[in-house]
């Protein structure tokens, strides 16, 4: 493998402290203490990159860049290229002048530089002289850094020239930076006795560059892609290049950031770079290494040697080979006598390389190996499954079916669930081709198949459970065995749905399962079957049918005794009665059972119902900290299947609560393990919409085209609640218009929460004023129009919808008020009314009652443009503007700031928030001397904006206190909110009030 000669974009990622030792060399030299570097590590770690970075910003501070690349032939008859090389191009680059300046101080350069003629007539000694000459000419002048990139493969006369240059150094502005790669130094090799002399010097010094860290990879890749990849492919990445950033780089070639992990095969350029090496090898030594990468994992010697003799190589060739594969960079020994490829990239090329059936023989002798040895734990469920691989590549099935059963059952005893997955799937496909049919193994078949569906709801892949329940759909007799039929005909219709190879809800399927079980009454897969039913009737907005099936599941799951059965019914009824009270118990018992079946998904599946009926009563924080609860223990049960859909539900709660940075966390969690079409789609959602608030609308787009890839009809799906989200982001984009359309096509698809669709109607409004007051800034009379239809239209549309917009089940909901108010504001706005700002005041005030931070900001913004709009002084709007402006330069929220700063610098208001001062009595105006001490210091944080949990942690009182202060305020003076008292104290005396 070779790293690129040509230069490439300096781009580095990590390295800080790398970058700060040779940022530091470099100043030394600039201040007259001359230097040298050795930069060394294995190929493709970064070294150029590193060293280029540095030069690039020494350039920028006025250095000189003498840059030498060595080359690995012809060494011998080039005498000093690199060198030659460095200079020639710096007389390119360099005035007139300047190479005049420099030529007149050394006369023999002619001698030397080909670009004037010289033919080196000079012996090499006295060429020495002359590389000095113009090196130190140069760096008389000018301070420098002289680059000799790939050192190993310097010619003896450039060697001899660095060594001159080093020990001549003495004040002169010189750094010399040489790099190297280490793994390929043999034994014997010369620049082994060479480095070790030059790094007795005190001006020496060695900096060895080990691959990148997790984070530096995705670093480097962020760099490379654009923006920040997904979890998945930077797993993938590091996973296969082992942190090596030129093999990273190689890797994700042709990659998007749309992407969620790598292509199956290698790019070309990658594997033509990682077998350049292995093709240097004698023979011998180039068939063991491929016997090595059959071997498929680190290896013990000794096993190594035991299959190598099956091909008639004996154990000294063996040892031999491994030596030279070690000198060359190949291979490394990982302790307790264990060797395996420095790069395991390039055990998966070699592998590629043999002929059909050339194989076979080595798995063989692998299997063979293995059979003799016994681990524990998890060590021996890799065992098992390296066996069940070495036995399929020699054609021994029987043998290979046997070992995936027995990694499996193995797998599942220590928890570990992927692999458990992994090995049911190789059985599964396996049993058909073991047992030919054979009859009798049916009903072990159909056990098997249920397993594999059962292990992968866990460990998350919906491709493979529709695959194991296509398969038992296709296997089962509905005579012989109805009940049987009956879950397989169920789970295989809902797992239909989840790929994206049915639509809508899944009605004739399900009543087939409850036909199927209902001659047994008693069973649990008749009220998993009716209340699957039920649920489907809810998500089709037929309450009254999805009841009276979510009744007859509650009794049956009684009859069955079933936990599981029971959680199911209890979900169906308290879904099916959202709205009523009863729910209140039915979520609760749903949670109970769910608790009692150890089940993860479950147990998730009983929380979101749960948080369904919280939300449905504005109790948003609960539902919150029940989310959080049961993300945490999903993935501490490796339970990945569903980790999306809570991402997305936890991700928006935070998000609505303006909690980006922690939002960010949870979604990146979720990217990283996410599974399936619906946790792909789900978890993208989330990222989206956290990416338009923060401005990066391009990643937005990724994000959204990825969620479609996975759910094409995603905001047709009532689950999903995808269409506020993509409302938004359409209005980010500059698309108003899209989204109304959206808005109106979707809105009786997701009514069947009357919530979203109110949130959808208060996007409506929002689009529609959009696309309003775009219309009226182009003087666009048929577009105003246009848009007050098309909201019209789609209030009437929600008319007609079950439950009263806005309606509350409940007192204490501050939700559906803030909507509320959020709506009429938006209307007002859409309409061109004048005299707002009283109306997005309300808005911002139901908001934060609320808790909903985000809107809280985005109506205080638009409440200061009103106030700006009817001429308010500039005192009033500042409080609202800056609270935003803060809240959105804390969050990242950078479209929202720059609306800030714009309002800001329109009404000549500063951003920058004064400093809080209690004002003096002596000076106080008429209506406040009859404020309290403690009343002066809480009206001076009003006057600067703080919120009553600001006030209260500065003054360390509570926030009720805080209330009691601003009510007894508002008494005192005569006004009837903080913003008027405030607004009332700067105008009586802004510089008695709060000096600053």
């Amino acid at each position: 493998m070779g790293e690129p000669a040509v230069a490439r974009p300096s781009l580095v990622a990590g390295r800080v402290e790398e970058q700060g030792f040779l940022g530091a060399a470099i100043q030394g030299a600039a201040e007259g203490r001359p230097c040298a570097v050795f930069v060394h590590g294995e190929a493709g770690v970064g070294k150029t990159c590193l060293v280029r970075r540095i030069c690039d910003a020494a350039v920028g501070r006025g250095f000189v860049v003498l840059w030498g690349q060595c080359v690995h032939f012809g060494s011998v008859d080039s005498p000093y290229l690199p060198l030659v090389n460095a200079l020639e191009g710096w007389f390119e680059s360099a005035s007139p002048s300047e190479v005049s300046e420099v030529l007149a101080a050394v006369p023999a350069a002619s001698e030397l530089l080909p670009s004037l003629g010289g033919r080196a007539s000079l012996g090499a000694v006295r060429l020495l002289s002359v590389v000095d000459g113009l090196v130190m000419a140069i760096a008389s002048r000018w301070p420098t850094v002289l680059v000799v990139d790939d050192v190993q493969w310097a010619d003896p006369a450039s060697r001899d020239a660095i060594t001159y240059l080093v020990a001549g150094f003495r004040s002169q502005r010189l750094a010399v930076l040489a790099t190297y790669r280490d793994e390929e130094l043999a034994v014997g090799h010369p620049l082994h006795s060479w480095l070790a002399d030059l790094i007795r010097l005190p001006s020496v010094s060695s900096l060895r560059l080990n691959r990148l860290s997790r984070d530096e990879s995705e670093d480097q890749l962020a760099l490379l892609l654009g923006g920040r990849p997904h979890p998945r492919l930077v797993a993938d990445v590091i996973r296969r290049s082992d942190g090596n950033p030129y093999l990273s780089e190689l890797l994700v070639g042709g990659v998007t950031l749309a992407d969620d992990g790598l292509p199956a095969d290698l790019p070309t350029e990658l594997a033509g770079a990682l077998l350049g090496a292995w093709h240097r090898l004698s023979a011998r030594a180039r068939e063991v290494m491929r016997m090595l990468a059959v071997g498929g994992r680190p290896i013990l010697v000794d096993d190594l040697t035991g299959v190598v003799a099956a091909r008639g190589i004996g154990a000294e060739a063996v040892v031999a080979a491994l030596v030279e594969a070690t000198n060359s960079g190949i291979c490394v020994t990982l302790g307790a006598g264990t060797c395996w490829f420095r790069h395991p990239l390039l055990a998966d090329v070699l592998c590629g390389s043999f002929v059909p059936g050339e194989a076979g023989p080595i798995h063989a002798a692998w299997a063979k190996a293995l059979e003799s040895r016994s681990r524990t734990g998890i060590d021996e469920v890799r065992r098992q499954g390296d066996l069940a691989l070495h036995y399929q590549g020699a054609g021994d099935l029987e043998s290979c079916l046997e070992a995936s059963l027995r990694a499996a059952d193995l797998a599942r005893d220590v928890r570990a669930l992927r692999e458990e997955a992994l090995h049911l799937s190789r059985a599964a496909r396996l049993w058909p081709t073991v047992h030919r049919g054979d009859a009798e193994s049916v009903g072990q078949e159909l056990d098997l198949l249920e397993r594999v569906a059962g292990a992968h709801r866990l460990a998350g892949d919906d491709e493979s459970i529709f695959t194991a329940w296509s398969r038992a759909h296709d296997l089962v007799d509905e005579r012989a065995d109805p009940l049987r039929a009956s879950r397989v005909v169920r789970r295989w219709s809902l797992s239909a749905v989840s790929t994206g190879r049915a639509t809508g809800e899944p009605i004739r399927e399900l009543e087939r399962a409850v036909e199927l079980a209902r001659a047994s009454a008693d069973s649990r897969e008749y009220a998993e079957a009716l209340a699957g039913l039920s649920e489907s009737h809810t998500f089709m907005n037929a309450p009254e049918v999805a009841q009276r099936y979510a009744e007859q599941a509650v009794q049956a799951a009684h009859r069955s005794g079933s936990n599981e059965a029971l959680t199911h019914a209890y979900r169906a009824r308290a879904l099916a009665f959202i709205r009523e009270d009863r729910s209140d118990r039915d979520s609760g018992e749903c949670l109970r059972f769910a608790r009692m079946t150890h089940d993860p998904i479950l147990l998730t599946q009983a929380r979101m119902v749960r948080s369904d009926y919280l939300d449905a009563r504005g109790r948003v924080a609960e539902s919150s900290e029940l989310m959080a609860e049961g993300l945490s223990d999903i993935v501490n049960a490796g339970a990945l299947n569903v980790v999306a859909g809570l991402t997305r539900v936890q991700a928006c709660q935070l998000l609505m609560f303006g909690r980006f940075e922690e939002a960010g966390r949870v979604i990146r969690q979720g990217l990283a393990l996410a599974e399936g079409a619906e946790g792909t789609g789900d978890v993208r959602l989330a990222a989206a919409l956290l990416s338009t608030r923060r401005g990066d609308l391009v990643v937005a787009r990724l994000h959204l085209q990825r969620a479609r890839e996975a759910i094409p009809d995603l905001e047709d799906r009532p689950g999903l609640m995808a269409p506020p989200i993509l409302a938004e982001c359409l209005l980010a984009d500059g698309h108003p218009d899209q989204a109304l359309e959206m808005l109106t096509r979707t809105l009786a698809v997701q009514s069947v929460d009357p919530r979203v669709a109110d949130e959808m109607l208060m996007w409506g409004a929002r689009a529609a004023a959009d696309m309003a007051q775009d219309a009226r800034d182009r003087h666009d009379g048929d577009r105003v129009s246009s848009a007050r239809s098309a909201l019209d239209g789609l209030v009437a549309l929600r008319k007609d919808l079950p439950g009263r917009p806005f309606d509350v089940l409940v007192a204490e909901d501050r939700v559906q008020p803030a909507m509320e108010a959020l709506f009429n504001a938006e209307t007002r706005r859409c309409n061109g009314e004048a005299g707002t700002s009283s109306t997005w005041q309300e808005a911002a005030a139901r908001c934060a009652a609320a808790g909903l931070r985000w809107e809280q900001m985005i109506a205080s913004w638009r409440w200061s443009e009103a106030l700006l709009d009817e001429g308010a002084d500039p005192s009033t709007v500042a409080a609202p503007l800056r609270a935003v402006h803060q809240f959105a330069a804390a969050s990242e929220a950078h479209p929202l700031q720059r609306q800030a700063a714009g309002l800001a610098a329109l009404g000549k208001i500063s951003l920058e928030e004064p400093a809080v001062a209690t004002p003096r009595r002596d000076a106080l105006p008429a209506p406040f001397t009859a404020l309290t001490q403690r009343e002066l210091e809480v009206l001076s944080h009003l006057i600067v904006g703080r919120t009553y949990a600001e006030i209260a942690d500065a003054l360390f009182i509570s926030k009720k206190t805080v209330s009691v202060h601003v009510s007894n305020l508002l008494r005192k003076t005569g006004t009837s909110s903080r913003q008027d008292v405030s607004a009332l104290a700067l105008r009586l005396g802004r510089s008695t009030v709060n000096p600053d």
